[in-house]
């Protein structure tokens, strides 16, 4: 693949399936529509009825399979799409290949419609597909290939020399044609997704920014309601944390919340886990799949973490505590305003946390029998709110 992007990141191989699925689904039938009307306009029918007839049964069975795979794409993981993308190949070959021979049969025809018909079409079939196959280069060349390997064996085969070598400038400045089309997409995929990092991440702690974490928060209350699975989310806020900044300054600020940036993504080793600054010295955290027992030990985890590791700057050191608020709950089903819900009792167990002095952890879990909402605070409340 010519491009700067490793397609072993698995979200670049999920958007590089979708962008291919959009593209190709246009021009899935046009194979059988093309061929039926060169074969109509051209009279090949009158002396090849049966060849005019499994051409285009061949070509109709194949665009259905086609459109039926390429629907295929809304079901695929991370996992499946390499072997999408392999499918997408291979289906491809029996729509390239045959139009490449019959291509290559209008060529030695003495049917002066039907080889004017198939070049006309075939010339414009080819910088169609490149563009549509673009995202691909590999896609792209054996489409390319495939079409045009019929024609280069046939004029071999009878010794037009002229019309091979034709073939070949023609093909060679398809493949460079091919090459700029899958760059240029490269390129502006690399700089949309540079742009819309930027637009999620936080400038200072290259955190996820308060942006980012309510959309997440969304999506992840949506995953986990139709699994019906845990959901936890942390609020943490650094006490005090004006006075670092009146007193030492705001680079000085800047560079604690950098570190505790730092202390709390090494504390989350879980993909899944998610980790932003909401705002000011507020971060916020989403743990799918974590109970309120698990979450009670990373939040306390996180919390003696951060105390126990001073901020080291030009001058010394500095101790930053932290408050945590903490919501759990096992999402049954998604209902308008869910995430809003639980990030408002996250936040409102954080206001707990400070007004018991900071330096804290609050935990909130739903109660499914009283269905509201509750304060975990001894080990029995853990063990009867725990799911």
């Amino acid at each position: 693949m010519t491009n700067e992007i490793s397609l072993d990141n698995k979200t670049i191989q999920i958007r590089l399936a979708n962008d291919l699925a959009q593209r190709i689904k246009v021009g899935v039938f046009i194979y059988p529509v093309l061929w039926f009307c060169v074969g109509l306009g051209s009279e090949f029918h009158k002396d090849n009825l049966l060849l005019f007839i499994i051409i285009n049964i061949i070509f109709a069975l194949t665009s259905v399979i086609r459109a039926i795979h390429l629907k295929r794409i809304k079901k695929i993981s991370h996992d499946s799409s390499n072997l999408w993308l392999l499918q997408v190949r291979w289906l491809l070959l029996p729509h390239t290949v045959l139009w490449g021979s019959i291509f290559a049969l209008s060529l030695t025809s003495d049917n002066n419609t039907f080889a004017l018909l198939m070049t006309f079409t075939t010339a414009g079939i080819v910088p169609g597909g490149i563009y549509n196959f673009a995202p691909d280069f590999k896609l792209t060349m054996w489409f390319t290939f495939s079409i045009a390997t019929p024609a280069l064996i046939s004029t071999a085969i009878i010794g037009d020399w002229f019309l091979f070598i034709l073939l070949i400038v023609y093909l060679v400045y398809i493949v460079q044609m091919v090459k700029s089309q899958n760059k240029d997409y490269w390129f502006s995929l690399k700089n949309e997704l540079r742009l819309k990092k930027q637009t999620r991440t936080d400038p200072l702690t290259q955190l996820e920014n308060r942006r980012s974490f309510d959309e997440k928060l969304n999506k992840y209350c949506h995953l986990t309601s139709r699994n019906h699975e845990l959901l936890t989310i942390l609020l943490i806020d650094c006490d005090h944390f004006k006075n670092v900044n009146d007193k030492f300054g705001h680079d000085v600020g800047d560079l604690c919340l950098k570190q505790i940036a730092k202390l709390l993504t090494e504390q989350l080793p879980r993909a899944t886990d998610v980790c932003a600054r909401y705002g000011g010295e507020e971060f916020s955290l989403i743990l799918p799949g974590t109970d309120l027992v698990g979450a009670k030990i990373v939040a306390e985890r996180l919390r003696a973490n951060l105390e126990s590791n001073p901020i080291e700057y030009s001058e010394g050191q500095l101790q930053i505590t932290v408050s945590i608020g903490a919501v759990s709950r096992k999402l049954r089903r998604f209902k308008e305003g869910l995430p809003e819900e639980l990030f408002k009792q996250a936040d409102l167990a954080l206001y707990k946390a400070k007004k018991n002095g900071r330096n804290c952890c609050v935990h909130f879990a739903y109660d499914e029998n009283e269905q509201e909402y509750k304060q975990a605070i001894s080990d029995a409340d853990f063990e009867r709110l725990n799911f």
